[in-house]
């Protein structure tokens, strides 16, 4: 399964996608960034980085600290490490969700956007999460493939590698599993014009474009319990 979503981030990499990614999530993924107030001295793990945009505005906070992102795709990392090399306080590296290559502890933040439904084994990657985080470190994750938000099931069939579909209640659930507590949810809202007409690719119909907007993206955050 990870070759399989290495190959295919790499070909989304040598497509120019990472920059479309970018001005997708970004709106969004700022947002989510912004609530989790990291403080200057952060040690953060930007999980499923690609070409690493976040990690980019996690480092401009963490000035004192220091931001790693890590992929599975060698190509995304490629990018990301090219565009970022202005940043003495953030690096790179190819890594698997599931087996992260960092001590227990060594983080005090981890973001995740758009990647998390990915991951062949979910509860393995949000362990491993769990197991980098200091005692009440912060985790947060945005999605927009999830049960609740009915218009963006259709991504499945275009997708060339498995995802799993997941409700809110669930996500909490393998939160609280994984050791997270304080699990939250909330859906965030893209603040950019909502479209007359629809003439992209993602939706079938201006409707189903129309009532993903409406849905937004879910936001879920959890600290690492002692």
């Amino acid at each position: 399964m990870e070759d399989i979503l290495r190959l295919e981030f790499n070909e989304w990499a040598k497509a120019g996608r990472g920059e479309s990614m970018e001005r997708g999530h970004r709106p969004v993924g700022e947002q989510a960034i912004e609530k989790m107030r990291v403080p200057d001295d952060a040690r953060v793990l930007d999980v499923g980085c690609g070409s690493g945009w976040a990690s980019r505005l996690l480092a401009e906070r963490a000035v004192r600290g220091r931001v790693v992102g890590v992929d599975i795709s060698d190509e995304m990392i490629r990018l990301a490490a090219e565009t970022s090399n202005h940043f003495e306080n953030l690096t790179f590296q190819v890594a698997s969700a599931e087996h992260l290559p960092f001590a227990n502890g060594e983080f005090t933040h981890a973001f995740s956007m758009e990647s998390l439904y990915y991951y062949a084994d979910m509860s393995q990657a949000l362990r491993e999460i769990r197991r980098i985080l200091a005692p009440g470190g912060l985790f947060v994750t945005v999605v927009d493939l999830y049960q609740e938000n009915k218009a963006s099931h259709q991504w499945i069939e275009q997708l060339a590698v498995p995802v799993q579909l997941l409700s809110t209640l669930e996500y909490r659930a393998l939160f609280e599993a994984a050791g997270f507590v304080s699990v939250q949810d909330e859906r965030l809202q893209d603040p950019a014009p909502v479209l007359d007409q629809y003439t992209g690719t993602s939706f079938r119909s201006h409707q189903d474009y129309l009532e993903y907007r409406a849905a937004g993206s879910l936001m879920l955050s959890g600290r690492a319990g002692q």
